[in-house]
């Protein structure tokens, strides 16, 4: 009994020593730490753009005002970085990473191949927050021919795409099958500013999946030139600048419940398109450090002047909005699920 006092006393005096009590200390602030914030693209465009905007801007908002450096990881889309984050990353709070917000969405719609590579499952990774909502567009090319949606059903309509089967591609198959029109995906190109060049060319008549914002952001003079016909928005509510316009919603134009319920499903991630995301399991007192730091960085007077002045929309949705929509997503019934993977891997 007496040895067995002697070392419970011995274990309480360790557990106040200066060394346990640092620790403890470190825990509690990032003071002396370097955060890492991954980008899933390259260098340049919109991902990239945000990333270092947040970066920036958030060291200042987390306790001990750590250094914040940007690290570039393309790869699959994100699903490389994806990947990454929940399997090598630090879980300490001190590695995130801004992801493409299809990454929620791939193991529940992706096609068998793309759901092999995944190693990761997005209900148990810690989002921390997004900065945009995107409303998509269907556009042609002023001079395609292209003016109305109705002109795509009467022919075909060439679209450029980057590839992938979930986002643009799979709400492309979805709208043919709803709405009767007759899209065709052109792959191999890069990225947006790939499409536009080769739109301008005459290489292809159109685009399908560039966000409102993105337009106004990386080609205002398209919109005051009258370069784009606007055919359709995609998202899951209308925009008031494109109802102006006059541009149609997808959802007020398909009619049957069972469809609208699958389209929504499929565009559920547009909720969150600029989604930061760290690895599972994080400390609680880490996740609500990073977490309080995101929200009060947006709400930054320095933040905001800077994003105003790229001309970058911010829209905050909270980590566990993210979280909610994920798991709500996930329980959707198996028979519109298979429906959505059967038009990904078309």
């Amino acid at each position: 009994m007496a040895r067995l006092v002697l070392s419970l006393a011995f274990a309480a005096s360790f557990l106040t020593s200066p060394l346990v009590m640092h620790h403890a200390k470190a825990q509690s602030s990032f003071k002396d730490e370097t955060v890492s914030v991954y980008v899933g693209y390259g260098p340049g465009g919109g991902y990239d753009a945000y990333a270092r905007l947040l970066a920036m801007h958030i060291g200042k908002h987390l306790p001990g005002n750590p250094r914040v450096v940007v690290k570039n990881m393309p790869g699959a889309s994100t699903m490389l970085l994806a990947n990454y984050l929940a399997n090598v990353a630090k879980r300490d709070g001190s590695e995130f990473g801004l992801v493409n917000s299809d990454i929620a969405q791939a193991p529940l719609l992706g096609d068998a191949a793309t759901r092999k590579s995944i190693q990761y499952d997005p209900r148990t990774m810690t989002w921390i927050g997004s900065l945009d909502t995107f409303v998509m567009l269907a556009m042609a090319w002023h001079s395609s021919g292209f003016k109305t949606i109705e002109d795509t059903k009467k022919k075909e309509f060439l679209w450029a795409s980057s590839g992938g089967g979930l986002g643009p591609e799979m709400y492309a198959a979805l709208i043919n099958q709803m709405l009767g029109t007759r899209w065709k995906s052109l792959r191999g190109y890069r990225g947006s500013q790939d499409i536009s060049l080769a739109m301008e060319r005459g290489e292809v008549p159109g685009f399908v999946g560039w966000c409102w914002e993105c337009i106004k952001a990386d080609k205002p003079h398209y919109l005051t030139d009258n370069s784009l016909n606007l055919l359709l928005q995609i998202g899951l509510e209308l925009h008031p600048e494109l109802n102006k316009r006059n541009v149609p919603h997808v959802l007020e134009l398909i009619k049957n419940e069972d469809d609208r319920r699958l389209f929504r499903l499929a565009i559920s991630s547009l909720a969150f398109a600029r989604p930061f995301v760290a690895p599972p399991a994080l400390p609680e007192n880490r996740k609500k450090m990073v977490r309080d730091a995101f929200v009060a960085t947006t709400k930054d007077r320095e933040f905001i002047a800077a994003a105003e002045k790229s001309r970058r929309s911010i829209h905050l949705m909270r980590g566990e909005q993210i979280e909610a929509l994920i798991h709500e997503a996930y329980k959707t019934p198996a028979a519109l699920v298979e429906r959505a993977r059967a038009a990904a891997a078309q």
